[in-house]
């Protein structure tokens, strides 16, 4: 999902981890649609896993051929016939790639026009149909899942709100979306209450649901005068995914999930009772670092200076990633400390029981979960460059008694 503007796109950067196995089942509360809350352990909790590395890099050139190399990838799916398309911040904004990670051709260029993009920030897959997110012009474009042009429209927003701050889609072709919260007036932290609002369509008439607490953001200043905002490092961001049956919003406050069915119909909470643990100096040195590594060594002081300026905040974002497979169940990413390779995600069915567990590089931020494959992308710390990785996921594994 996007968030936010284009400065809102850079994310922490990765380096290449190896996959271990989970091992221990947490219970699970649900809390129905009036409220009340039913408890008690899963029975039974599966133990996936994901191969010791990815079965395919692409990033990585050697000749530095700029047609397999990227800026800062934003998005990528898996088409039918195995080819991957892929969304970057490059000069070749959208391109193809074959099952095994030759390049095909450019999709997408620069530029203000049809099929063209400027900035990039956003890929959805939704059934049939992949869409853009061009922040220049707010422009979202339509391609077939054999990657051709169809058509560049906007998003219909509701009286009083700006374009969406995040958004979900599904294999019907129905829409979710968070909107953004008032500016900020002052300098330094600030969260606002946004709207829930869904369309059965992509361009489709918006119906607002719901409201959530926003993300927690940063005003920004320069020469004494507030000029924007960022997302506080570290700190809670709303995240919203879609689903066969209905989608899902996490706000980052506890480690739940709220439910809703395709008309928006509140199904309750999904709750699981774990701890949100503290913001440590490990947490921030281990962000900063990992923010130098992705806009490279020249920006160490530019970047140390401005994340000296900001407070961040006590504790972690309970939830801080939210993705529906194409099985129609529901992952969420737990916190890992910077020491930890490895990171939990926890997969849930859509009606809250928690069936699985997986253990995925630390990372790897991750775009596309298929039935045997995840894809991602992550910096290579070595070459400072970003890299879309495939990882193949072994959902066979015995289940954990």
């Amino acid at each position: 999902m996007f968030s936010g503007t284009a400065r809102d796109t850079r994310s922490t950067s990765t380096q290449v981890a190896r996959a271990v196995v989970a091992t221990l089942a947490a219970p699970l509360l649900f809390a129905s649609a009036c409220g009340r809350e039913t408890s008690g352990p899963i029975e039974t909790v599966a133990t996936w896993s994901v191969d010791s590395a990815p079965s395919l890099v692409i990033g990585l050139d050697a000749a530095h051929d700029t047609s397999v190399t990227f800026e800062r990838i934003t998005g990528a799916t898996q088409l039918p016939t195995g080819q991957l398309l892929v969304a970057d911040l490059g000069d070749t904004p959208l391109r193809l790639f074959e099952p095994d990670g030759r390049f095909v051709r450019a999709v997408a260029r620069k530029g203000g026009g049809p099929g063209e993009m400027e900035y990039l920030a956003r890929l959805w897959r939704c059934g049939d149909a992949i869409y853009t997110y061009d922040i220049d012009g707010y422009r979202i474009s339509e391609y077939g899942v054999d990657a051709t042009f169809r058509r560049v429209f906007r998003f219909a927003v509701p009286d009083g709100q700006q374009v969406p701050y995040s958004t979900a889609c599904n294999a019907t072709g129905r829409f979710a979306h968070l909107g953004w919260g008032n500016a900020p007036r002052v300098a330094g932290y600030h969260r606002d209450t946004v709207a829930i609002w869904i369309t059965p369509t992509a361009d489709g008439t918006p119906t607002v649901l719901d409201s959530v607490p926003s993300s927690e953001r940063w005003g920004q200043t320069y020469q004494g005068r507030l000029v924007g905002s960022m997302p506080l490092p570290l700190g809670k961001q709303p995240s919203i995914a879609y689903g066969p049956r209905g989608f899902f919003v996490a706000t980052g406050d506890a480690v739940e999930v709220l439910a809703y069915d395709t008309l928006g119909v509140s199904l309750g909470r999904f709750s699981i009772g774990d701890s949100v643990p503290a913001v440590t100096p490990a947490d921030i040195r281990d962000f900063i670092e990992a923010e130098i590594a992705e806009d490279g060594e020249q920006r160490r002081a530019s970047i140390e200076r401005e994340y000296a300026a900001i407070t961040f905040p006590e504790k972690h974002g309970a939830v801080t990633a939210l993705l529906v497979d194409s099985e129609g169940l529901l992952w969420l990413r737990a916190y890992a400390p910077p020491s930890a390779a490895t990171v939990t995600w926890r997969v849930l069915s859509a009606d809250g029981r928690e069936v699985a567990q997986v253990m995925m590089p630390r990372q790897l931020e991750i775009f596309e979960i298929g039935r045997d494959y995840v894809l991602g992308r992550e910096v290579d710390r070595e070459e400072g460059v970003p890299v879309l990785q495939r990882w193949r996921i072994n959902r066979t594994a015995p289940v954990n008694d």
